[in-house]
């Protein structure tokens, strides 16, 4: 009997989660998943075992409380890794202070005698590209067995910028989010259930505002374009450019071209702006792989996007457009290229350019490895 694999998502997002723990089960690896309040739960394949190791994750919770939970939870995660060393872990998430997750705890799992493996999403973490960051990740790509990255930028990128092997660098493609059912309505119904008007000419921004997602120049192209409506799905941080994109909204929201759902967005609502958006846009300046592009193709929803990391490998004409640089202007251009076709892309056009992507598919390339280093793991992994 294989040994149980140790799913560590340390809260990372809860579709993501979902969607790796349950294509593995499905492939027949038996999955324990410590996850948090923010688990789905109830969508998770039989053969996953969940074990809500992190508790609440509640922003609004006091300082002192979430020191307290997190300290609690590394406790409790260190405690079940000592009681179960054989098992293989598979980290699918980074927190802060990446000092301690990412060196000790890493370190401490090898000295187990497990095999670790550590999903690199990006290089570097997000508007932290430092000397300091590059340093502390040079180290910890170090100590897992495998690395799994969902591009070949990023497989390239570990091995010319931090000297990595080749060798230990496993290409597995980010799978389809199908946490996300799609409304069985029309898209000029899905904008009516928002207030919208039907015929408008919606882009979508899904996702928390930040400055290396470009939104300011989304809504450069926006402002520029009266016929076109923003839709906008994502929490601005309470900093200086999360301000600055805040009262520009407020002042487009006064034209009528706007609706924005500010904060956390319901699944319900998910489903929702998906359905009414003619077009995702992702102006973003740098990344490795989004899954709201994942999200927003599996949905049959065609995205403009800018030319950076795994974006040139999924993007293509028969589920989107390209920015061509960043800025508002090439953003503008991007929206007139899409929107001056003779007709839209339909929906099946775009999901028929993924679905290669669900992740039973996706993962069999760590599948493959567990069952070398777990020699009794018995998986019926597709090929084709």
């Amino acid at each position: 009997m294989p040994k149980e694999l140790l799913l560590v998502s340390h809260g990372f997002q809860s579709h993501y989660e979902l969607g790796v723990a349950n294509g593995l089960a499905q492939q027949g690896v038996p999955v324990r998943l410590l996850g948090s309040d923010t688990t789905l739960v109830q969508r998770l394949h039989p053969g996953v075992r969940f074990q809500n190791l992190r508790g609440s994750q509640d922003e609004k919770r006091p300082r002192w409380s979430k020191a307290t939970s997190l300290l609690s939870y590394h406790l409790k995660l260190i405690a079940l890794a000592l009681l179960h060393p054989r098992h293989p872990i598979m980290i699918i998430g980074m927190l802060r202070p990446e000092w301690f997750v990412g060196l000790f705890e890493c370190a401490l799992f090898r000295l187990t005698g497990r095999p670790v493996s550590l999903t690199v999403h990006n290089i570097l973490p997000h508007d932290r590209h430092t000397a300091k960051m590059r340093r502390l990740y040079r180290l910890i790509y170090r100590l897992p067995n495998r690395l799994l990255v969902h591009t070949e930028s990023t497989r390239q990128g570990l091995i010319e910028q931090f000297g990595i092997r080749a060798e230990k660098i496993l290409l597995v493609p980010h799978g389809l989010n199908d946490a996300v059912v799609p409304l069985a309505c029309s898209k000029v119904e899905a904008k009516q259930q928002l207030d919208l008007p039907p015929d408008a000419r919606t882009v979508l921004f899904f996702g928390h505002v930040s400055p290396f997602k470009g939104v300011e120049l989304l809504m450069d192209a926006v402002e520029s374009m009266p016929d076109v409506t923003l839709l906008m799905a994502g929490r601005c941080t309470p900093d200086a450019y999360g301000n600055s994109i805040r009262a520009r909204l407020v002042a487009l929201r006064e034209t009528g071209r706007l609706r924005w759902f500010d904060g956390y967005v319901e699944e319900e609502t998910v489903a929702k702006v998906f359905a009414a958006a003619d077009l995702v846009v992702l102006p973003y300046r740098h990344i490795d792989q989004s899954g709201v592009l994942l999200q927003a193709l599996s949905l049959g929803v065609p995205v403009a996007a800018t030319r950076v990391g795994g974006f040139n490998e999924l993007v293509n004409p028969a589920n989107g457009v390209f920015i061509d640089a960043h800025s508002g202007d090439a953003v503008a251009q991007a929206l007139r290229h899409y929107f001056d076709r003779p007709a839209p892309l339909s929906a099946d056009q775009v999901r028929a350019t993924v679905r290669e992507y669900a992740w039973q598919r996706t993962l069999v390339p760590f599948i493959d490895w567990l069952g070398e280093v777990q020699p009794a793991l018995a998986v019926s992994a597709i090929h084709s």
